[in-house]
């Protein structure tokens, strides 16, 4: 059997190590040794000439163990196996997918990875991204389901993330190289089924002064933003950070010239709209124009005040502290007084919609008010249905069977 040896040089100061055995393990055979510098590789040695049958390992033994110096010269050895290829996990690819994309918005980016990070590496980061499967899919979506998100949440997720991300990787790389998939496992996939909660709206003008009058009982400052978000449509993250400049007195209107956001827990100002659509001017009425006129002509009077509605504190409003603090007052009052809605202050922008369809404003006005990219988003999301038809259809079936037809049961003869 192999042993190790310990031998010391002559000047007693280092220590080498000898792997001794006989050949083939028989005594008759002579002895056989070679010499280490350090224990470890003397005993992965002596394991590789036991594991041979007390002998000399083959050369192809010898390089696959990191023992290629001891084959003896002229004697050529099979190459070593190459080492396996390393495996690209989706979440390695969703990666390169962010850093590739062209001139993105860093709110687009941060939102990207935001949803990555929350919703789809948990599951899918370390599956390589080869092997996912149109199975796998259905049951991420379902789990998001089952966790309490909304379907068009998770439309957005995948369809401004997953699916991008799974196309990029079907088409070949930008030098040729073949694709990394064949297929995209969200192909004919359909988003996961569940009850769609219809957003609170106000429906009618005496809904519309409930609110209104909860509002200003609460809260007269806050009152005028709210009064403003709802004659506009325009977004939280739009109103909040309306400056004086973008009011023209003249004609009337306010320009969105900058946006309020959210990035890494902090609100910031961002100088311009996310995407074109965002630029925009919208009409205010007589009232409203007054009331933001007066606001303008106090900033004028102020020169740190920067935004046409202010915080008590004279910043911009945060979202968390108007909500707390006003919204959730306002929303309680009125439902006091007997608005029968639940409301979001995102259900403002609902409304206005909705009202301006229901009149009849032409859609691409409705799209502009909006400021969305396609009017299908504005009518398919934010249109919804009201009971403002049921008047005119009781007054047109009325007429069609006739007065008496409705009191007696009898047609008119």
């Amino acid at each position: 059997m192999a042993s190790v040896e310990k031998r010391t040089t002559k000047d007693g100061k280092n220590s080498r190590w000898r792997v001794k055995w006989r050949e083939g393990g028989r005594r008759e055979n002579p002895w056989s040794s070679r010499t280490f510098d350090y224990l470890a590789d003397a005993k992965r040695f002596r394991t590789l000439v036991e594991s041979a049958g007390e002998r000399m390992p083959t050369p192809e033994q010898l390089a696959e163990h990191g023992f290629a110096e001891l084959i003896p010269a002229g004697v050529p050895a099979a190459p070593a196996p190459e080492p396996a290829e390393a495996v690209l996990t989706f979440r390695a690819y969703a990666e390169e997918w962010l850093g590739q994309l062209v001139k993105p918005h860093p709110e687009t980016v941060r939102k990207y990875r935001e949803r990555l990070e929350k919703h789809v590496f948990p599951r899918l980061g370390d599956r390589p991204i080869v092997e996912i499967t149109r199975r796998e899919m259905r049951e991420w979506q379902q789990a998001l389901r089952d966790a309490g998100l909304s379907a068009k949440t998770i439309a957005n997720i995948r369809g401004e993330t997953v699916v991008p991300i799974f196309k990029a990787a079907c088409r070949p790389g930008e030098d040729g190289e073949p694709a990394v998939r064949t297929a995209n496992p969200m192909d004919g996939l359909p988003l996961p089924e569940g009850p769609r909660a219809e957003r609170d709206i106000l429906e009618s003008p005496d809904e519309a002064r409930l609110f209104l009058e909860a509002a200003y009982a609460v809260d007269p400052e806050a009152a005028d933003l709210l009064l403003c978000k709802l004659s506009t449509g325009l977004r939280w993250g739009e109103v909040s950070a309306v400056p004086p400049r973008a009011v023209n007195v003249v004609r009337g209107t306010v320009s969105i010239v900058q946006v309020l956001r959210k990035v890494n827990r902090r609100w910031v100002v961002e100088p311009k709209p996310k995407t074109k659509q965002g630029y925009r001017e919208v009409p205010l009425t007589a009232a409203v124009a007054r009331m933001v006129a007066e606001r303008c002509a106090a900033a004028s009077r102020d020169p740190g005040r920067q935004f046409v509605f202010v915080a008590p504190r004279g910043n911009h409003w945060r979202y968390e502290d108007f909500y707390t603090d006003r919204w959730v007052k306002i929303r309680d009052l009125a439902r006091k007084k007997g608005l029968p809605r639940r409301m979001t202050m995102h259900g403002l922008r609902h409304s206005l919609l909705t009202l301006l369809a229901t009149e009849g404003v032409d859609l691409a006005a409705l799209r502009t008010m909006a400021g969305h990219a396609s009017v299908t988003t504005t009518m398919n999301v934010y249109v919804h249905a009201t009971r403002r038809h049921h008047e005119p259809v009781r007054r047109i079936v009325g007429d069609f069977l006739g007065v008496d037809a409705l009191t007696t049961g009898s047609p008119v003869g």
